[in-house]
C-alpha cells in the first residue's frame, strides 16, 4: 500500500549555490556561520577528503568561495533551507501577510498560526527537512493544537485537537480531519505565498505529498498457559494465564474510614461480584483467588494525620514480619480526582510500599463511586494486580529468540537558574531488562550521582556490567538490543556507543544493536484508503537507519476503525551490526513489545522498553521531592515484580 508521507519536496531536484568558506581550526563557535565539512579538493568529483571549514552565504575575512553541491552535506543543505526559510518568514510576518512563530532551539520549525481560539491556538508545524529515502529536500507539516497557559484541559481542547469527536466519542476520523486541515493550509496558504528564496535562486515547493511503498510486519500473537497462542488477550487470558504468581497472595486495602464502602465496592469487583458481564473475578480470569482470608485492610487519612506515612510503614512493617511466606500487594483508594496527574497522597502512599518493596495498586475513589464505577476499569486493574503479585499474564511471540532488550530511561533532577537557563543537580539514570516475549526481568540502577563526570563513568561502565550480568546468569544470549528514548542527550548516546564496542570486543558472538525510539515526533502518513488510516504494523523506510511504523491501524478484513488510532513511531538504528533482514526482527520485536504491556488489555501501544521506563522516571522525580536522601537504588533491588504499572 501506498503511504503519503507528510512531506512537501521542492520541484528542484538539484540544489547547488556559491556559498563561502574558510578552514575551521577548533576556534570558538560564533553565530552567523555554519561549522560543516566539505570536499577539500575543488576540483570535479570532490569525493574525498572532507575538511571542516566556516561557512557563509556572503563573503566574509579571509573566505574563499566555493561552488556547494547539495549531495555533498545534507544535513548543511537542511541548515541553509532552515536559515533562509526563517528569515522569509520573519519578513512576511513583520508585512503582516501571515500569523507565525519561529521555534529556533534544539528543534526547528514554524508554527503557522491558522485559529486563534479562546481555548488555543490551531496550528500548522512547518519543520526544513531531506528524505534520504528519496534524496529530496523540502518541508514536513504537521497539525498542532496549542493549550493557552492557565485554561483548563477540557473536552473542547480535545475536540480542537481531533482527540475526540463532536459526540465525545474517540475521534475514528482523526487521519482524515487531519490531513484535510493540512491539506487546506497548503492550497489557501502556503502556496499563495509564492517561491521559497534559498541562496540567489527561487524555490517552488509542491502541492502534492511525497508517496512512499510501505510494508507490513506479522500481526502479534500471545501465548499462554500450556503454549496455548491467541491473537486476542482476554480470551487466552481465561483460558490460563502463562504463569501464576510464586507465592500466595495477600491483599492489603488501605483507604480512609469514610472510604469503607469504596474499600468493598473494589472488593466485590475483583472478585467478581460488581460488574460480572466486564469482569467475571481474579479466579476466573487469572486462576488467582481474593477473599476475605487472604485480605487486611489498614485505615489511613493522609489529609487530616501529619505522620500518616510512618503510621502506614509501621503497619506494613508488621503486615511484612507475620506473613513472610506471602506475596504482598496493597489497593490504595485515592480520594482525589485528577485526571492524569497524580495526586500527592497517590505520591505518598506509593513511596511508602515503594521503600518496603511493596507493589501498589492505585484506584481513585470518584471511579469507584461513579454511576458506572469500575465496570470498564476493573480488568484492567486486576490484570495490574496480578502482574504485580508476579505473575505472567501472557508473553509475546518473538521474532528474535535469545534476545535481551534492555530499556535505557533516567529521571534527573534538573534545576532552573535565575537566568532561565537549566542545570542538573542530580544524575540518574538506570536499565529495565526484558528478553524479545515482553517478559520483565529486572531493573538495574546504572548510575546515581552530582557529578556530570563520574555520571559518563558510571554509565559506560554499568551498562557493560548489568548486560554481561544477564549474559553469566545462564540465559543464551545471541542477541543484545538497547531501546533508548530520543530525551537521550548526544553525549549520553555516544556513551552508549562505548559501551557496545567494548562489549563487541569481549562477546563477539552476540550482535549488539541500539535503537532510538520517538512515538511523540513531527512525521505523520495518510494511507489511500478512505480512512487515511494505514494498516496496523505498516512501515515505511526514511533512510537506510530510519523507520516510521504504525503499531496500530486498520486491520485486514475489518478495515474500519472505532477510535482514534495513534500517530507513527519514529525508529532510528543509532548503532547497528544487522542485515536488512534482521533490521526487520528487531523492528517486529518493537511492535510486539508494544502488544507485552501488562498495564492493561488496552493499553497505550508503545514499546514497554520505552513505556515503563517513561513510568519508572515520573515516580522516581515524585519520590526524591518527597525524599532527596532516599537510596533509591536500594529500594529497585528489592523488586522482582513490575511494581510501576
Amino acid at each position: 500500500m501506498k503511504i503519503d508521507l507528510n512531506f512537501l519536496p521542492f520541484e528542484t531536484l538539484a540544489f547547488t549555490m556559491q556559498v563561502f568558506r574558510k578552514k575551521f581550526n577548533e576556534e570558538r563557535r560564533e553565530d552567523g556561520y555554519f561549522i560543516a565539512k566539505l570536499p577539500a579538493n575543488t576540483s570535479v568529483g570532490r569525493d574525498e577528503p572532507y575538511n571542516t571549514y566556516w561557512i557563509a552565504l556572503s563573503q566574509f575575512a579571509d573566505s574563499q568561495p566555493y561552488i556547494f553541491c547539495a549531495h555533498e552535506n545534507p544535513r548543511l543543505m537542511t541548515s541553509i533551507i532552515w536559515h533562509q526559510f526563517k528569515g522569509w518568514i520573519h519578513h512576511l510576518v513583520s508585512k503582516d501577510v501571515i500569523k507565525a512563530d519561529v521555534i529556533d532551539r534544539y528543534e526547528k520549525f514554524v508554527s503557522f498560526i491558522i485559529e486563534d481560539l479562546p481555548e488555543g491556538q490551531r496550528v500548522i508545524r512547518v519543520f526544513p527537512y531531506y528524505l534520504e529515502i528519496t534524496k529530496q529536500y523540502g518541508l514536513l507539516l504537521d497539525f498542532s493544537f496549542r493549550k493557552k497557559p492557565f485554561v483548563p484541559f477540557s473536552k473542547k481542547i480535545q475536540q480542537l485537537s481531533f482527540s475526540i469527536d463532536r459526540t465525545g466519542k474517540s475521534n475514528a476520523n482523526s487521519y482524515l480531519d487531519r490531513l484535510n486541515y493540512i491539506s487546506a493550509f497548503v492550497q489557501n496558504t502556503l502556496l499563495p505565498l509564492g517561491t521559497i528564496p534559498i541562496g540567489d535562486q527561487q524555490h517552488q515547493i509542491s502541492a502534492h505529498f511525497t508517496s512512499l511503498d510501505s510494508q507490513e510486519l506479522s500481526g502479534r500473537t500471545y501465548i499462554f498457559g500450556n503454549g496455548h497462542e491467541d491473537y486476542d488477550k482476554i480470551r487466552g487470558i481465561k483460558t490460563q494465564p502463562y504463569a501464576l504468581p510464586p507465592k500466595e497472595p495477600l491483599f492489603v486495602f488501605v483507604f480512609k474510614n469514610t472510604e469503607k464502602a469504596s474499600g468493598n465496592e473494589l472488593f466485590r469487583a475483583m472478585i467478581g461480584k460488581g460488574y460480572h458481564s466486564t469482569f467475571s473475578g481474579m479466579k476466573e480470569w487469572f486462576s488467582c483467588d481474593i477473599n476475605t482470608s487472604n485480605v487486611l485492610s489498614i485505615m489511613i487519612d493522609f489529609d487530616s494525620d501529619a505522620n500518616a506515612p510512618k503510621a502506614l510503614s509501621y503497619g506494613l512493617t508488621d503486615i511484612l514480619a507475620k506473613n513472610p511466606d506471602k506475596q504482598i500487594v496493597g489497593l490504595f483508594i485515592d480520594s482525589y480526582s485528577h485526571l492524569n496527574s497524580r495526586s500527592d497522597n497517590y505520591t505518598k502512599a506509593k513511596q511508602v510500599f515503594f521503600s518496603l518493596g511493596i507493589p501498589l495498586q492505585v484506584v481513585r475513589n470518584d471511579r469507584i463511586i461513579a454511576s458506572d464505577g469500575l465496570k470498564w476499569a476493573i480488568s484492567g486493574i486486576g490484570l495490574q494486580v496480578f502482574s504485580k503479585l508476579g505473575g505472567i499474564p501472557w508473553l509475546v511471540k518473538p521474532s528474535t529468540t535469545n534476545c535481551l532488550i534492555f530499556g535505557i530511561g533516567k529521571a534527573h533532577d534538573i534545576q532552573k537558574q535565575r537566568d532561565g537557563t537549566s542545570t542538573v543537580k542530580k544524575f540518574f539514570a538506570y536499565s529495565v531488562c526484558f528478553d524479545s516475549t515482553g517478559v520483565y526481568r529486572s531493573i538495574g540502577v546504572l548510575c546515581d550521582t552530582d557529578s556530570k563526570a563520574k555520571y559518563y563513568s558510571d554509565l559506560e561502565n554499568n551498562i557493560i556490567n548489568q548486560i554481561e550480568e544477564r549474559i553469566r546468569s545462564g540465559h543464551i544470549v545471541t542477541d543484545c538490543v538497547i531501546h533508548t528514548p530520543f530525551r537521550m542527550r548526544n553525549d549520553e548516546m555516544t556513551t552508549i556507543k562505548k559501551s557496545i564496542n567494548e562489549l563487541r570486543h569481549r562477546h563477539s558472538d552476540i550482535s549488539f544493536t541500539v535503537m532510538r525510539i520517538n512515538v511523540k515526533n513531527k512525521f505523520f502518513g495518510f494511507a489511500h484508503n478512505n480512512l487515511k488510516v494505514p494498516y496496523e504494523s505498516s512501515y515505511v523506510k526514511l533512510s537506510e537507519k530510519e523507520y516510521l511504523v504504525w503499531f496500530e491501524g486498520l486491520h485486514h478484513g475489518r478495515e474500519y476503525v472505532n477510535k482514534r488510532i495513534a500517530n507513527p513511531t519514529y525508529i532510528e538504528f543509532f548503532y547497528t551490526e544487522s542485515t536488512s533482514a534482521k533490521t526487520i526482527r528487531l523492528l517486529q520485536d518493537a511492535v510486539n513489545l508494544a502488544g507485552a504491556s501488562w498495564r492493561g488489555f488496552n493499553a497505550k501501544l508503545e514499546p514497554i522498553s520505552i513505556f515503563y521506563p517513561q513510568l519508572i522516571a515520573g515516580f522516581i522525580r515524585d519520590f526524591r521531592k518527597l525524599d532527596p536522601n532516599q537510596d533509591v537504588g536500594q529500594a529497585l533491588s528489592q523488586f522482582e515484580t513490575p511494581w510501576f504499572l
